[in-house]
């Protein structure tokens, strides 16, 4: 049995999804949208879940919405405005867009938890920055990225105690696990 952790969760759904043409977190996966699917995996993980991004077309969820604090840098911002609106120190945040991402992986991050500013999962094809755990010390650092116009979130990561975290053993078991979805032939590879 899973136990809630003192973490907070975060859905990033606040991108633009210019070359799909439609809103990832509506798109249906298995019979139900992503943003759904996306909550029912972490909501066992943490105390709240809220979705970093603003769109009416998310009322019907009936989750917190967390809004870009600062327009146009990407998913540094996100990740700065969940942070700034949570509740704990450790905070698990997520890209709307991997539907393949699954509770072992989570379980893998949080039992990681320790002297870090980051724990972001590492394998083979690179780092997956959107899925990953971050610590709300690092505000400041954030801030201070975003106010110098550096939105690269690998940047950033590299100025701060990182923790990559060996996910290889993983992608051989789940060999999509960290898959996202970006174009209409992604979606349809479903």
């Amino acid at each position: 049995m899973k136990i809630k952790a003192d973490i907070s969760g975060f859905i990033l759904a606040g991108g633009k999804s210019s070359r799909l043409g439609t809103d990832k977190a509506l798109l249906m996966v298995q019979d139900e949208p992503l943003m759904i699917r996306m909550k029912k995996l972490i909501d066992p993980f943490c105390k709240t879940v809220k979705i970093s991004g603003q769109s009416a077309d998310y009322k019907f969820l009936k989750v917190n919405m967390i809004p870009d604090l600062f327009q146009g840098c990407g998913p540094v911002s996100g990740i700065f405005s969940s942070l700034k609106h949570s509740p704990t120190e450790w905070n698990l945040l997520i890209s709307v867009d991997t539907p393949f991402i699954n509770n072992e992986l989570i379980q893998f991050l949080i039992s990681e938890i320790g002297e870090y500013d980051c724990i972001i999962p590492e394998h083979d094809g690179g780092i997956e920055p959107l899925i990953g755990l971050y610590n709300r010390q690092i505000l400041p650092q954030l801030e201070e990225t975003i106010s110098q116009g550096d939105y690269k979130l690998q940047r950033v990561l590299a100025k701060l105690n990182t923790h990559y975290l060996d996910c290889n053993f993983l992608v051989q078991k789940y060999p999509r696990l960290f898959f996202n979805i970006n174009r209409p032939e992604d979606y349809n590879s479903i």
